[in-house]
């Protein structure tokens, strides 16, 4: 590079002579200060403080590395899923493209306020990251949560670029070690918007109500049959979504009673990928006793079906729709007084061909968030909970059925729900408090 001060307009700027006499940085008002301009500058670049040759706007970047990553996983030969990578997209568009900015206000050395650009790589800083924060929050009124899974992503980009030797690590090294948790007054006050939500695992006692209505009215339709079967799988098997409709009616052994988890169904790409979570979640799982009468059953109802799944769509070949199940699991709940349910009926369709599509909007419940998750959340818990008093269910066997590698993920991720009990429980449990204490009940009522 072969930099030097030229006259501009009455001004003086610095060109690139390699680079057809490109102008680096904003013109000056004397030579003199183009030429202390140009001293810091070429000892900026001997340290590698300042790139100059090659260099890549962040969001064009971004954006190309966005799309690479759904090109990517939408390959049936590569790993990367779909859901895992769409949110990069979404993100630009949804955030980036506005928010992000291309100037954030620095003080010099003088003490003023001055603009420094952050439109290339090697311009992003911290403050960058606090500015678009700030704008996602006061223009896009985005929630911590998801302004905290986008710097993720971002973080995510810019190590990709150090890798591609798009830029130098100690260029960005500020901002992947810039982290969110250190920024108390970007963070919300109130828990809710601050922590993530948790899933509340449904009761035993809710577990029962549930199927014993499914059970009772199971002959009225074959919706109501539908019912019972897939709250019926959720609770025994306590599977992923994702596993739950990919069930194939050939992997069931029911003389062996086990059902083998082969793959899943990527309702995000609408296809049966062979691919697993993890290693571990390719597995055999126990068809419980009590889910084995139900099981049989609902196989012979279905078995003039040309579906290969479990759990049949309408029509076609494939499972179940996403649309589809979740009402069906909503109406469930709302059935059983479990959720309150605004139902909203709207016509569709011209001269020839007239309908109705339901749409509805959960007002209240305990699983409005998560309303299949509860079912493997509750499953969960029971087995970790009852792994130290019943010698039969090891830790091994325990961390199988959920599809972990290792048991203390299964530990860390169910071990610390507290599971709603009944009012004899709560009595029985208040009592094993006060032994374990050894108080003796000698203290008087205080008046």
């Amino acid at each position: 590079m072969d930099p030097k001060v030229y006259p501009k307009r009455n001004t003086f700027v610095i060109q690139n002579m390699d680079d057809g006499r490109k102008q680096i940085g904003k013109p000056h008002k004397s030579r003199s200060a183009a030429n202390t301009a140009l001293k810091k500058l070429v000892a900026d670049i001997a340290t590698g403080d300042v790139v100059v040759g090659d260099r890549y706007k962040f969001k064009e970047e971004y954006k190309n590395f966005a799309e690479l990553q759904i090109a990517q996983a939408k390959d049936p030969s590569v790993r990367l899923t779909l859901a895992s990578v769409k949110g990069y997209e979404s993100f630009y568009r949804n955030y980036i493209v506005d928010c992000f900015p291309d100037y954030v206000e620095i003080k010099n050395a003088q003490g003023q306020k001055v603009k420094k650009p952050c439109v290339y790589l090697d311009e992003i800083t911290g403050k960058a990251l606090r500015a678009f924060i700030i704008c996602c929050y006061q223009k896009k009124k985005a929630p911590w949560k998801t302004v905290k899974n986008i710097v993720s992503k971002i973080k995510t980009f810019l190590r990709y670029c150090v890798a591609e030797d798009m830029v130098k690590e100690n260029h960005v090294k500020n901002v992947l070690y810039w982290k969110m948790s250190k920024q108390f007054d970007l963070q919300p006050m109130d828990d809710d918007l601050y922590y993530p939500r948790e899933t509340i695992p449904i009761s035993p006692e809710e577990i029962e109500k549930l199927m014993n209505n499914l059970v009772k009215n199971k002959d009225k339709d074959f919706y109501s049959a539908y019912k019972l079967m897939a709250i019926a799988t959720q609770v025994f098997t306590g599977l992923r979504y994702g596993e739950l409709k990919g069930i194939k009616k050939d992997v069931i052994d029911l003389k062996k009673q086990s059902i083998f988890i082969a793959g899943v169904f990527s309702h995000s790409e609408g296809m049966w990928k062979n691919k697993t979570k993890r290693k571990a979640s390719r597995r055999h799982i126990e068809i419980q006793n009590g889910f084995m009468p139900i099981l049989v059953w609902w196989l012979k109802k279905i078995k003039d079906m040309r579906n290969p799944y479990l759990l049949p769509s309408k029509r076609g070949t494939g499972p179940i729709s996403d649309a589809w199940f979740r009402t069906l699991v909503w109406k469930t709940y709302e059935e059983n007084d479990l959720a309150t349910i605004e139902w909203r009926k709207k016509k569709y369709g011209g001269e020839h061909t007239k309908g109705y599509s339901t749409t509805f909007t959960i007002i209240s419940s305990p699983f409005k968030w998560f309303p299949n998750k509860t079912f493997r959340h509750a499953l969960g818990t029971a087995l970790v909970n009852a792994v130290k008093s019943d010698p039969n269910l090891d830790q091994n066997y325990v961390r199988s059925v959920l599809g972990h590698g290792l048991y203390s993920t299964t530990e860390k991720v169910y071990g610390t729900h507290i599971m709603r009990v009944t009012n004899e429980e709560r009595i029985a449990r208040r009592a094993a408090v006060a032994s374990a204490m050894k108080l003796k009940p000698t203290l008087k009522l205080i008046k």
